[in-house]
Parts: structure tokens; C-alpha cells; sequence
């Protein structure tokens, strides 16, 4: 009987003819062969190579002494599964070498059949352990950089909350209401813009901000902040137009001053009237973004795009140019602001 006759007969499985044995031997990863019962008929070289054993050793169910104890059940129960299924099946664990070493295995395997029977699995291993480390690495990496920047918002958010406060509290000290007004007014934005930068944290690293939701809550939120009950909000947002978090931000942020400077200005003697808010796509890869009111229009010499006279409208063209997008104020029956910005 032949060495491979006798592996054949040795694991009852099918009979390997000598150029199947060369390519096996060659090819570069762990292959084997395994009958119905589940036990191990075959080992190319390079599996004998890695776990430094002979072949007897690991025929039949001899090659399990390798496996990982931490490993063993999750693999038997997997195997088992499969081969009840007649299904492939992957799986990693990890295998002794012959350095005694343990290292992570990637095995993938698939049934086959001969004469309309099932005969078993043919199986190939591939060592993932060296990837398996740089993706430990790169997950402990990202958790700390998480944490470092929790800590971050955490403390901005905890400055700003204490700024707020600093600012509410020396307008309520200031005797000219001018003053007192400009206090009160930048401790309301630096709350707002708190809010959206708070937002736009608790979104996943890589994803993007479905604008139509985001800058609708933003526009609700300032208003409803302003405290101006006749004055109401109308959004108009079409579906699906996203951006990423660092362009979503800035837009968010124009949307915060845009509102609270109609709610403030636009509407004297506590008159009422209408904030719109518009999103659409102008264009394939051209996003669209209007904010407009009805009320009394912005006054002579502030009809550009680096107005004067107010800080909220002052701080718009800044922002823009950080969403990398075209801004246009109009002044016709109320305020008009467009903005235009690239998109997927």
C-alpha cells in the first residue's frame, strides 16, 4: 500500500493521487481534508510545517490537541453545525505552532460530494494573527482617542455652560440696556451653538448628517429660545441630503444665527410673522439651503454678503466659507438668505 493509499485508508477517506499531493504541498496555506464523520484524513506540508508534528499525529482527530482550550467548543460547536448542514463555514481560532506559539488561524471550509454522495469538507488556513494584532491596535487606538476627545467636549461643554453664565450674569448687572442686550445676546448664542456642537458629537466618526432633520431641530430650537410665540417656523426639507459632520456644523451654526436674527429683528413691537426654512438639491451634487421671513427686511446698507450693524450677520459669510459654500442676501418683502454648497 502507498503512503497516500495508507493515509486514505488510515482516515476512510478519498484516495489522493500524487499531483494532487504536489499542488497541495506547494500551494501557500495550510490545507485538509476532512471525512464525514469529521475526522482529518488529510494535512498538506505546510500544515505538518506549522505544528512541527507528523502526519499520524494529526490524522483523525489528533491535529484538536493544538486548538486552543479557550477555542475548542466555539469550533466543535461550529463544525458541527456545518457538517449537519452540509453548508461552508469560516471560522478563526487559534492553533499551537511548532515553536509553541499560539497563533490565529483563519479557517474556511466547504463540503463536497463524490458519486452524488456527501464525502466530507476540504479546508485551507490562512495565520491572521499579525492582522488580528493591528486591528487590536487600531481599536484600542480609536477607544482612547474616543475618550480623549469625551473628555474634550466635556470640558468645552462645561466652558461654554460657565460662559453662558458669566455672560447672563453681568447683563443682569449692567445698568445701559444696550449693553445688558449685547450680554444677554451672546450668551444665548454661545448656548445654541453649544446645542448643535453637542449634536454633531453624538454622531458616529465617518457618518453623515442627514441635513433635512438636523438644521429643522436647529431652527425650532433657536426660535423656541428666542421666546417669540407669533412668530412661527415653516421647513420645507427634501430627503436624503447629507453632509459630512465637519461641513453639516457650519451650515447647522448659519441656521442658529439666521433664525435668531429674524426672531430679533425682523419683527418690532412684537409683531408676527413667518420663519422659513428651505433645503433642496438645486442640481446634481448642488445642495440649496434658503432662510427667509417676512418681516420688515434688514435696514439700508446691510444688503451684501459682508453685512454691517450685526453680529449675527456678520458671523454668516465666516461660516460659509467654512461649509465651502456661496452665500447671497436678499432684501425683498422680508429677508432672503441663500446658500449653496456641494453634496453627494
Amino acid at each position: 500500500m502507498s503512503p497516500v493509499q495508507a493515509e486514505a485508508a488510515r482516515g476512510g477517506g478519498i484516495a489522493l493521487d500524487a499531483h494532487f499531493r504536489l499542488l497541495a504541498d506547494h500551494a501557500p496555506m495550510m490545507i485538509w481534508h476532512a471525512t464525514p464523520d469529521r475526522s482529518r484524513a488529510f494535512f498538506n506540508q505546510p500544515w505538518l510545517d506549522f505544528t512541527g508534528r507528523t502526519l499520524d499525529a494529526e490524522l483523525g482527530f489528533g491535529w484538536a490537541e493544538g486548538l486552543h482550550d479557550e477555542d475548542r467548543a466555539r469550533f466543535e460547536a461550529a463544525a458541527a453545525e456545518a457538517f449537519e448542514a452540509r453548508k461552508p463555514f469560516s471560522i478563526d481560532y487559534r492553533l499551537r505552532r511548532h515553536d509553541g506559539a499560539w497563533r490565529w488561524l483563519l479557517d474556511t471550509a466547504r463540503p463536497f460530494s463524490k458519486d452524488s454522495a456527501f464525502a466530507g469538507y476540504f479546508g485551507s488556513c490562512v495565520d491572521i494573527t499579525d492582522m488580528k494584532q493591528a486591528l487590536d491596535e487600531r481599536r484600542r487606538a480609536l477607544a482612547e482617542r474616543e475618550l480623549l476627545l469625551a473628555e474634550l467636549h466635556h470640558r468645552v461643554k462645561n466652558n461654554a455652560q460657565a460662559t453662558t453664565s458669566f455672560l447672563g450674569l453681568q447683563a443682569s448687572r449692567a445698568t445701559n440696556p444696550e449693553v445688558a442686550a449685547a450680554l444677554r445676546g451672546a450668551a444665548m448664542r454661545v448656548m445654541l451653538a453649544t446645542l448643535v456642537q453637542d449634536r454633531m458629537f453624538r454622531v458616529a466618526e465617518g457618518a453623515e448628517i442627514d441635513l433635512g432633520p438636523e438644521l429643522a431641530a436647529t431652527a425650532q430650537t433657536a426660535l423656541d429660545v428666542v421666546a417669540k410665540p407669533r412668530i412661527r417656523l415653516e421647513v420645507r426639507a427634501e430627503e436624503r441630503l447629507a453632509l459630512p459632520v465637519s461641513l453639516a456644523t457650519p451650515l447647522a451654526l448659519i441656521v442658529n444665527e439666521l433664525v435668531v436674527n429674524s426672531a430679533r429683528h425682523a419683527f418690532p413691537d412684537g409683531r408676527g410673522g413667518t420663519v422659513r426654512l428651505e433645503l433642496r438639491q438645486a442640481a446634481p451634487g448642488l445642495g440649496e439651503l434658503v432662510v427667509s421671513d417676512d418681516g420688515i427686511g434688514l435696514p439700508d446698507g446691510q444688503q451684501r454678503n459682508t453685512p454691517e450693524g450685526c453680529l449675527g450677520l456678520h458671523l454668516v459669510p465666516r461660516l460659509a466659507r467654512q461649509a465651502h459654500a456661496s452665500l447671497r442676501i436678499e432684501n425683498d418683502d422680508g429677508t432672503r438668505v441663500t446658500l449653496r454648497f456641494a453634496c453627494a
